[in-house]
This record gives C-alpha cells, sequence and structure tokens, in this order.
C-alpha cells in the first residue's frame, strides 16, 4: 500500500501504529512516499511514531489557526449562508442574499399554518399535499425540518453565528453550541422574509407549546 504521507494515513498517532500493525499482520506493507518508510522493511516504529506525531501536532495547529480565524470572522459580524439547506433565499449578484419570491411564499405558509395552530404534522402533511418542495427539493418534509424554519432568525433579517463548533480537530466532529463558544447575533444583516411581530409571535408561541411535552 503507498500513501503521500503519514498525515494522508491516520489522524492520529495512536491509529497510525494501529493500522500499520493490522495491515504488517496481514503481510502488508505500507509505503509512507515523503518519509521515505516502508513497513515491512523497518526494524522499529519509533519513525512513525515521530513522523506522526509531527503530522497531528501540525494538524492542530492548522486546525487552531482556522478557528482563530472563523472566530474573528464571527466577531466582525461576517456571515456565510449555506444557501442549499436555506430555503427562500439565493445568493444574489451582488454576493448578498437575495430571497426567492416562491421558496419565500413556502416559508410564510409554514409561519401562517403554525399561527394558525397547526401543529408540525399537520404542516408537513399540507406541505406534502401542496407538493412544495423543501431547500433541498425534496416533495418529503419532516417535523425538524419545520421546526428548524420556524426557530430560523435568518428569516427575519438576523443572523446568529457560531451556533455549532468543532469539537476535536482530529476527529471533526461538530458539536451545538450551548455556551461553550460565544455566539454573535448581527440584526438587519439582509431583506426578512418574516416581519418581527410575526417571528416573535412564532417563538413565543413554540415556548408554550414545548411545556406540553
Amino acid at each position: 500500500m503507498i500513501t503521500k504521507s503519514i498525515s494522508r494515513f491516520a489522524r492520529n498517532t495512536v491509529d497510525c501504529l494501529e493500522y500499520v500493525r493490522q495491515l504488517k499482520d496481514l503481510g502488508i506493507g505500507v509505503i509512507f512516499e515523503k518519509e521515505n518508510i516502508n513497513t515491512l522493511t523497518m526494524t522499529s516504529e519509533f519513525m512513525i511514531a515521530m513522523h506522526g506525531s509531527f503530522a497531528q501536532a501540525e494538524s492542530e495547529s492548522i486546525s487552531k489557526n482556522v478557528s482563530w480565524g472563523k472566530q474573528k470572522a464571527y466577531a466582525e459580524g461576517k456571515v456565510a449562508f449555506q444557501y442549499s439547506k436555506l430555503l427562500g433565499y439565493q445568493k444574489g449578484a451582488d454576493g448578498k442574499p437575495e430571497i426567492v419570491p416562491d421558496e419565500a411564499e413556502t416559508v410564510r405558509l409554514i409561519f401562517e399554518l403554525f399561527l394558525d395552530g397547526y401543529s408540525l404534522t399537520s404542516i408537513k402533511q399540507t406541505l406534502e399535499n401542496k407538493e412544495l418542495p423543501t431547500a433541498m427539493g425534496r416533495k418529503i418534509w419532516n417535523q425538524s425540518l419545520i421546526q428548524s424554519i420556524l426557530k430560523n432568525e435568518k428569516y427575519v433579517g438576523d443572523a446568529l453565528l457560531q451556533k455549532t463548533f468543532t469539537s476535536d480537530c482530529i476527529t471533526k466532529k461538530v458539536v451545538k453550541n450551548n455556551g461553550e463558544r460565544p455566539m454573535y447575533l448581527v440584526t438587519n444583516h439582509h431583506a426578512p422574509i418574516i416581519d418581527r411581530d410575526t417571528f416573535n409571535r412564532v417563538q413565543q408561541e413554540l415556548a408554550r407549546r414545548s411545556n406540553f411535552f
């Protein structure tokens, strides 16, 4: 097995050594081109451990730099949109969020139905009966998606930054930010689809209904 470098082979030193041993037991060698190491001919795992530690440290350093860069961007109010997952908006010619009329109508319908007393299940059935697509273009909805739309501050023109963060640079695990990191609210960032009064009433109704469960 030929790989460019140890950093491409495993996330950390422990995993690297474990995989090398398992492959060696099967009679399979690993050649690391950058480090010029052949695991079938080496007499010690020291070089792999040493290079693996360097690779891991480099990965951690890069991750910290990336995190610092994101943190600085958040603090400066720089907002990045995931348009493929956000119903109602697309990237405009000027690079800013632009409302998609048909999708915006679906968003408004969801808010209206909820305030009219519809349950999330009833809203789901209504959307599917009307064959209205999700942001991903699917005709099947789920309650968690509808709830996330109702809670999304972007529909009122705001943007809450750093809702999630990467907790481990090795596993790349992303977790919900429950106060471990600062969050930044950018108000009136873009054109709203829902007026602020309607949005606030929906948040109150969400809180009221949650008390029943």
